[in-house]
């Protein structure tokens, strides 16, 4: 379908090459696999995280490399295991879509991917990677890659969810980075892409994380969701 980016057809041979490459090998993570969402929706909601999660120890866990492919539930789409990560998007999506089909007769999708690829939990181990031998240039390969995804996903809005991930894309975590330039729009009261020829003008919200013990304050979360409707409508 043209409105779906397969990352696995499109770039499993790169990311492959990135875990197969010797100057990689003795990097902790690299033995775990890599984790990354298959498909990509063209023109939806783009949810930015930072790396797939790795629950060490855990009775299902394995050391293997996986693409996922979720539903717009939320749900897998091999086994319906339902990850409650994903609930907020699916909520956000839903809300947007009572009022987004009134102005421009059609549904939204969401979307979601991780700026790394390497499966980890503990967002502080990315400073440890970055000490490891070779780790800088291993987060910068797979960045490489996670901006090929962006660009070809066109996304209607992004939504970074995720303090290292923002950092990332801005340029502040010591250089290695995407090299995004914002600018923020008064008229939609959010930043837009202003140096990327491809992506310029999409509106970029930054905002906390949407689960777990930091997550948005039911206030924020409601400000969020209208914001985001505020914008679609404006575009």
């Amino acid at each position: 379908m043209n409105n779906i980016l397969s990352i696995k057809n499109e770039f499993k041979e790169e990311i492959e090459n990135i875990w197969n490459n010797p100057k990689f090998s003795e990097i902790e993570v690299i033995k775990r696999g890599y984790g990354i969402h298959d498909e990509v929706i063209k023109n939806s909601l783009l949810f930015i995280g930072i790396n797939p999660s790795y629950k060490e120890g855990a009775k299902n866990e394995k050391n293997e490399s996986y693409f996922i492919n979720l539903n717009q539930e939320g749900k897998n789409e091999i086994n319906g295991k339902q990850y409650p990560y994903f609930k907020k998007f699916v909520d956000i999506t839903n809300r947007i879509n009572e009022k987004y089909e009134e102005y421009s007769n059609n549904k939204i999708n969401w979307s979601h991917i991780d700026l790394l690829f390497h499966r980890e939990t503990k967002q502080h181990f990315i400073e440890k990677l970055k000490k490891e031998k070779n780790g800088i240039e291993f987060i910068s390969e797979q960045l490489k890659i996670a901006e090929k995804i962006l660009i070809n996903s066109k996304p209607k809005v992004i939504i970074v969810s995720n303090t290292k991930a923002r950092d990332f894309l801005k340029g502040k975590e010591d250089k290695i980075s995407i090299g995004f330039d914002f600018n923020f729009d008064n008229e939609l009261g959010t930043y837009t892409i202003i140096n990327n020829s491809n992506l310029n003008g999409i509106p970029v919200f930054f905002t906390s994380m949407l689960t777990g013990q930091r997550a948005l304050d039911n206030g924020s979360y409601e400000r969020l969701v209208w914001h985001i409707n505020y914008v679609l409508n404006k575009i």
